[in-house]
Formats: C-alpha cells, structure tokens, sequence
C-alpha cells in the first residue's frame, strides 16, 4: 500500500512538473488567441506583440500562465465593445461572408453537402406511415434548409470572388493574391 502511495505521489509531482514546464508555451498560445478575438487583425497582431512583451517581463512559468490568463476577459470585452455597435444581423452576415470566403468555403460546401444529402437518404428510408411522418418532414426539411443555405453560400462566394476580381483590375494587390490564389497567375479559371 505504501508503495503504491509513494508511486501516486511521484505521478502528481511529475505531472505538477511537466505542467510547469509547458506554462509559458500554453501562456503565448492564451495570448494569440485572446489577441485574435479581436475583429481588426492589425490591431490584434499589435496587441499580441505588445502582450507578449509583457509576458516575457514577467519571471516564473506559473506566473506567465497565471498573467496570461488574466487577459481572456478584457480581451473578448474588447470585442463586444467593437462589434456591439453591430445589430445582431450585421453580425450573421459577418459570420456568413467569413465562411463563405477563402480556403474555408471548400470545407463550407463539402461539410454542408455531406450532412444534407445523408438527411435526405435517411428521411428516404423511413417506412410510411403516421407515426414516421414528423420524422421524415424534420429530415428533409433540414436537409433543405441545408441545401438552401449552401446555395445561398455559393452565391455570396460568387459575389466575393467578383469583387476581388474588380479589386485587382482597379490595382489592389490583397485583392490580387486572392485572385491569383482561387483563378490562377493569368486570371483564368483553375480546371
């Protein structure tokens, strides 16, 4: 029995130790996301370079973590603050065009595709009956929802890649990468 406790104990303190260890790891990984929250990305690249110097001022690993921590709440107070002044709709459509932008819109369209069409092959197997059928309208009626917004994303995708395309003819180079990255170096569509 004693050798099992004296074993518990050297398990707690070398896990006690190993934590120690990777604090002020998981304290700069705490600060880059609590600087990321923020809506406007320069200003939360200078707000993580400017609280990682504060952390690298502070000593000890627990310390690092501990003061790490305590920037999580002004931090997504921050945000509520810049995009309070947002209505609620505003902020969906937000949400909606970032989706629906960039590298993320293939995992959008593929994901959203997969779970509406399994919605659809399930509602199809259902037996008729009466005692089957609100399952079968709660499942396809959400496989449509679903297909509906994945148009409705593919058209905001539309309208995205078109205006960048105007971006760039106009001489805007962010809008040229992105160009360059979705239609090619020459402009044409990728096969």
């Amino acid at each position: 029995m004693d050798v099992l406790l004296s074993l518990g104990w050297l398990g707690i303190g070398l896990l006690l130790n190993e934590a120690v260890d990777i604090s002020p790891w998981l304290a700069r990984r705490i600060l880059r996301w609590a600087s990321h929250r923020l809506p406007d990305i320069d200003e939360a690249r200078e707000y993580e370079e400017e609280w990682t110097a504060l952390l690298d001022e502070r000593p000890g690993k627990l310390l690092k973590l501990v003061y790490a921590l305590t920037f999580i709440l002004p931090a997504l107070q921050m945000r509520r603050a810049s995009l309070g002044s947002l209505s609620w709709p505003r902020r969906l459509v937000r949400r909606h065009v970032f989706l629906w932008s960039g590298p993320r819109m293939v995992w959008s369209t593929g994901l959203l595709m997969l779970v509406a069409m399994g919605l659809q092959i399930i509602a199809e197997r259902i037996p008729p009956g009466p005692e089957s059928d609100p399952l079968f309208y709660w499942l396809s009626g959400s496989g449509a929802v679903l297909m509906t917004y994945l148009s409705l994303g593919m058209m905001t995708a539309t309208r995205i890649l078109r205006r960048q395309k105007r971006l760039a003819a106009a001489g805007d180079i962010e809008a040229q990468r992105e160009v360059d990255l979705w239609y090619g170096e020459n402009g044409t569509a990728r096969r």
